[in-house]
């Protein structure tokens, strides 16, 4: 969508204008210390790194309820 006359500051309002309501976000932004050469290679990785690690977590806790 381009806005005629109004250059690149009203296409990004009017878009902004589109968009529907805010929805809530299915995941939460937390702080958590790791140690260095843990994050290094969980970076070196590849994209992605953060929903692997997410997965994992998800994993263990499955197994951690199902030892309960």
């Amino acid at each position: 969508m381009v806005s005629p006359g109004g250059g690149v500051e009203a296409t990004v309002s009017a878009l902004r204008k589109m968009r529907g309501p805010n929805k809530k976000p299915a995941k939460e932004q937390v702080a958590i210390r790791l140690d260095q050469e843990l994050v290094s290679a969980l970076r070196a990785s590849g994209p992605g790194w953060q929903t692997r690690v997410n997965t994992a977590l998800k994993d263990w806790m499955a197994g951690q309820a199902r030892r309960s």
